[in-house]
Order: C-alpha cells, then structure tokens, then sequence
C-alpha cells in the first residue's frame, strides 16, 4: 500500500515538474523569443505640430525641489489628482507622497492613480497603503498589466508602464524621469547611490488655456482607462487585512499632519507662488507618446524626436541613462537625413551606471556613436548615475520625459515626452547639464583615446563591474531588442 502511494507521489511530482517545465518554455517564448525574432512597425512619418500656449514651465532639476513640487501642487489640489509611476521605491519621500495623497483624498479631491503591476515597488508593509487606497472612496487605483495578467499571457510581460506624471486640477502637471523613491530626491552621503534626474514643472496661468496640460490630461484617461489597467477597487479584503488599512491611513494622516508641523515650525510657505515666478514662457510644445497598445507598439516618440532630429540647424544634444540602439534604430539613425554643427550624447559610464544589463547594451554600441558625428560622453563620478532622458534642438526645443534611447522604450513601454519651444528653457537645461555632468564626463573620441572634463579622470569601475559587464555583452546582444 505504502508502494503503491510512493509510486503515485514520483508520478504527480514528475507531472508537476514537467507542467512547470512546459510553462517555463511558453513563457520564454511568449516574453523573449516572440518579440526578438519579430519586425516592429516602422517610423511613422507625420507632421509635427506645435500649438501655441499660455502655459509656464519651470525646470526641476535638483531632487529636492522636484519633490517639494510634487507635494506642493497636490497639497494645493482641489478637485483632481492623476498619477502614473513606474516605479515607488520604499523610503521616506514614497511615504510622505502616500500621506499628502491621502490627505488631499479625504479633502474630497478625486484622485486616479495608476502603477506598472510589475514593477511598482510596493512591497511589504507598503501593501497596507495600497489596501488604504482601495478603501478610501475618493482614490480609484489601477495596475498596469499586472502578474496574473502575466502569468495568463507571457508576451504582456514587455507591456509596461513606463510614465511618470503627476497632474492637478488640470491647472499644474510634472512630467520627466523620476519615480518616486529617495533615490531621486535626496542624497543623504557621498557614499549613498544617487540619481540624478530631471522633470518639469508645467503651470497654467489664470483664465488661460491649458493645452498642453489637457493632452497630459486625455492621453492620461486613455491610460487609466485602458483594457491593461486593471481596477484594484474591488478587491475583496479579509478582515485582518481591513484592519492593517486602516491602521495604514491613520498612520498616513498622522505623517501628513506632522510634516504640515514641520513645515510650520521652518515658516515654510507652501504655495505656488515661487514655482510661477521660476516659471519661464512656452511658445508652443506637444505631448508625444507611443500608442496603447499590447505587443509592438506604433513608435510615435522615436519617429518624432527623428524629424526634430533632422529639423536641427545647428546643435543637437542628446541624454539618456544608457544608449541602446537596435539593429532597427541603427538603420533609422543612419538614413535620417542629420546635419548640425554641433552634437553631443551623454549617457552612464560603466562605473556609473545602476542598470547593469543595460550598461552591457551601452558597451556594445558605444562605437556607433563614437563613430558618427556626434560627441559621445560617459558621465565618470561613483556612488551616482544619470537618468535623464532628454534632447533639445538648435537650444530652442526641449524634449524632457521618460523615453530611454533604447529599443524598449521606442517599441515595448508606454511612454510620453513633452516637447516644448521655450529658449529660456533650452539654456537652462544646456547649462546645467555642462556645468553638472559634462564636466564630470569622459569624451571618447573615435582615435581610441578619452578625454576627460575639467571636474573628473577617468575613473576605473570596480572588480564585479569589469568581469560582469563584459560577461553580460554577448547575452545583451542577443536580448538587445528588450533592454
């Protein structure tokens, strides 16, 4: 009898493992192989329009600031609050976000708030808050494609979310690279990772049209709004687990009501004010996004920032933390037609760079850039990266938000760019990235050598980064479509 249930026990173990066995193969199939053999749309040519706005828009450039910001306009909210992150890493600055949303919920502000299902961060403890969330009746929160999503169909895995906004009122909207984690606000030692990043800041003046603003806005609802935002509302709660809610949201008002203390006790104003006398003009500018869409999406960013690209007269100045172009992207940059005197790419050195895959992509393409007309650096200083994504044109036009120079961003993420004709802005972002990042870079020129900037040598990356990043450049070539 024992016989007969051991045999029947190795007989549903050698059955399990090779379901599991089956689905690891579909799996890789669906998310891996699918998408690296398959040929993506190409270019779509259309005209770039810009449309005349009276909207401001101030630069925020340091981690600090881009913080207070964020907090001031949601504290200021009255009526709505949309946001869409890739990525809450847990730390003070995720929790003080959590707190003045709460806060500004239980004002009676309807807030719309929306995560990549995969790669949110929220863990632990912090799923409290996603439980408070779920309860409160004025926040509506979704996932983006979430794992049971996953788990079903593989091939969303590729599906991301890869926005970050952040819109009030429809009056003051903050679009760039940050998520929200201290990684990005604050550096609290110099040996403490950091990375630096930008957004800006987009204001609506009094009695004006918000055009930009309300692109922000449409292309938002088109989001949350979508068959891959899957509505947490209605999740059915145990009671112990309504129990850590509302323990969470106390604690959360709680936070809240102590930083307002805090801020009373440092005369702290919190107003808009400053941020609109920061503020520069806009002449005209264009929200540009992929489609929405599973699969290969239509890459309306890449072939935008293409014409921009060709538009330019003079100057061209790229940034991105790793600069990853596929064989499809290569064939792009090579037949646009780019002439400029001037052209500058700065991206993550090896020493520099958190995203080590990526960084292996960036060394298999670092050539290809050395080699054309453009002046390639890798930002040098440790313990900090770069995860700007921006250009801007002929120091006229900017474009600032979450697309990485690689072939994920152009096919696979969701992803949004603010495009803006504003010199004042354009100088502002040139100026700091010379005195902040250019300085502290090395230039590869295409004779082999490197120069290094007035603020840096070139500096060596440590022993597991030089045996690890070389190893990972044959597997990041073969995967370089999904990087």
């Amino acid at each position: 009898m024992k016989k007969g249930k051991t045999e029947q026990l190795k007989r549903a173990i050698k059955l399990a493992g090779g379901l599991i066995g089956l689905y690891v193969l579909y799996f890789i199939a669906g998310a891996v192989v699918f998408p690296i053999l398959s040929t993506p749309p190409d270019v779509v040519e259309r005209e770039l329009e810009f449309y005349e706005t009276d909207e401001q828009v101030a630069l925020l450039e340091y981690g600090l600031e881009a913080f207070g910001a964020r907090i001031d306009i949601i504290d200021q909210a009255e009526e709505t609050i949309e946001v869409s992150y890739f990525y809450m890493e847990d730390g003070q600055s995720v929790q003080l976000f959590y707190a003045y949303i709460m806060a500004a919920a239980d004002r009676g502000v309807e807030v719309r708030y929306l995560l990549d299902g995969l790669f949110h961060g929220v863990r632990g403890e912090d799923r409290d808050v996603l439980r408070a969330f779920n309860d409160h009746p004025n926040i509506e929160l979704k996932l983006h494609e979430p794992v049971a999503s996953v788990f079903i169909a593989p091939w969303r895995l590729n599906n991301r979310l890869h926005d970050k906004m952040l819109v009030v009122d429809g009056e003051h909207a903050i679009i760039g690279g940050r998520n929200v984690g201290d990684l990005y606000y604050e550096r609290t030692g110099e040996d403490v990772g950091y990375s630096y990043d930008r957004d800006v800041l987009l204001i609506k003046p009094e009695d004006a049209d918000g055009v930009l603003i309300e692109q922000m806005r449409s292309y938002y609802t088109d989001l949350f709004e979508s068959d891959y935002a899957y509505s947490q509302n209605n999740r059915t709660l145990f009671g112990w687990e309504q129990n850590r809610a509302e323990e969470q949201y106390s604690e959360l008002i709680e936070k809240y009501e102590e930083h307002q203390r805090e801020l009373e006790e440092r005369e702290y104003t919190s107003n808009l004010e400053s941020w609109e006398e920061r503020s520069v003009e806009i002449n005209g500018g264009f929200l540009t996004h992929n489609s929405i869409e599973r699969n290969f999406k239509q890459p309306y960013i890449w072939s935008d920032l293409l014409t921009l690209a060709s538009q330019a007269e003079d100057t061209l100045f790229i940034q991105s933390p790793w600069v990853i172009p596929d064989r499809h992207m290569r064939r792009h940059l090579s037949e646009a037609d780019i002439s400029v005197n001037e052209g500058t790419i700065l991206t993550n050195g090896i020493s520099t760079n958190s995203n080590t895959a990526a960084q292996a992509g960036t060394e298999n393409r670092r050539q290809f850039f050395v080699d054309s007309f453009m002046d390639y650096y890798e930002y040098q200083p440790k313990e900090s990266s770069l995860h700007m994504k921006t250009m801007v044109v002929d120091e006229q036009i900017s474009a600032v938000g979450a697309f990485n120079f690689d072939a994920r961003s152009t096919w696979l993420s969701t992803e949004s760019m603010i495009v803006l004709d504003s010199e004042e802005l354009a100088r502002q972002i040139l100026d700091e990235a010379e005195e902040s990042y250019l300085k502290k870079s090395v230039r590869f020129d295409a004779d082999g050598s490197k120069v290094p900037g007035e603020k840096t040598d070139v500096k060596d990356a440590v022993w597991w980064q030089r045996i690890l990043i070389p190893a990972l450049r044959p597997l990041a070539w073969i995967v370089e479509s999904l990087l």
